[in-house]
């Protein structure tokens, strides 16, 4: 998919990825905002391997949101190429329904049953580094590229803007999950336009009211207008309960337990999706109180 088009052929992309890749890890040391007690065995290496994996997949599918831009403007086919906007309108327009479309096949994944099978996947990871933003199940593939490359061929995306933001995805994907605590003065004034570690951390929380929040990757402006905006203090971050908990925390560093998870039946532990986190009642009536004086 994206791995295509950015890596086929040229080298810069992926030395720039393995820039940033360094660049948060370094942060990530420099500034940490969870401290956790031990490192699950086996964690980083199954999250990376995931990475690799699905990386791996990208490169041999034939369809990508670039290539799919691409053919649609070879073809005429999409609204901006049936009637051609001036660049800086096919711009915006490329950034604005491409961020939409992320943000709504990611809030689908969370509620339509058989999307959350495997997106759970993703938030099943026990910790938050930038690790987590390559813990992804091969089968997300399946829908998430379709969905996007529908999105590109409808609209007709400007196939130079949308790969720039491909490529700042891929980067804000490692972002938005390192385990990085920005101060919050500054914290406060990006996420007023782009999702922060401190935002995107709340949505991993096991507290299902906080898990389906702030879906954005990038931009923080669907979850503000769409209502999923949530926010909590460096205090009540650094103390809630990270992934799904229950029988999912069993197995959660174990390669082969995350490509078996979308298949596992957990009805029996009392772990269906509407009953995640049901041990942070508490915090969640706290999740109210915050959302008044927080940015």
């Amino acid at each position: 998919m994206l791995s295509r088009a950015l890596f086929g052929g040229n080298g810069a992309a992926l030395i720039g990825l393995l820039l940033v890749l360094f660049l948060v890890a370094a942060a990530e040391l420099w500034r940490p905002l969870h401290a956790y007690p031990a490192e699950p065995k086996g964690r980083i290496p199954s999250n990376v391997a995931l990475g690799l994996i699905n990386g791996t997949i990208a490169l041999l599918l034939p369809i990508s949101t670039i290539v799919a831009a691409e053919w649609a403007r070879a073809n005429g086919i999409g609204l901006m190429n049936a009637a051609p906007p001036p660049f800086l309108l096919a711009a915006v327009a490329t950034v604005t329904a491409r961020s939409l479309a992320g943000y709504g096949i990611h809030r689908l994944s969370h509620h339509v049953p058989w999307l959350w099978r495997v997106h759970r996947v993703h938030h099943s990871d026990t910790l938050l580094d930038l690790s987590t933003g390559l813990r992804n199940h091969p089968l997300e593939l399946a829908f998430v590229a379709p969905w996007l490359a529908g999105a590109a061929i409808m609209v007709g995306f400007e196939p130079s803007v949308l790969l720039v933001y491909e490529a700042a995805a891929l980067a804000f994907a490692l972002w938005d999950h390192a385990n990085l605590g920005l101060p919050p003065p500054l914290d406060r004034v990006l996420r007023l336009i782009f999702v922060t570690p401190a935002m995107h951390h709340v949505h991993h929380s096991a507290a299902r009211a906080e898990t389906d929040s702030n879906y954005g990757d990038i931009f923080s402006l669907w979850d503000r207008l769409f209502g999923t905006y949530r926010a909590l203090g460096p205090d009540d971050l650094r103390s809630m309960r990270i992934g799904l908990g229950g029988p999912f925390d069993r197995g959660a560093s174990s390669l082969v337990a995350m490509l078996g998870l979308p298949v596992r039946n957990t009805s029996e532990a009392g772990q269906e999706r509407g009953q995640i986190g049901s041990e942070s009642v508490d915090r969640i009536a706290a999740l109210h109180h915050h959302e008044g004086r927080q940015p």
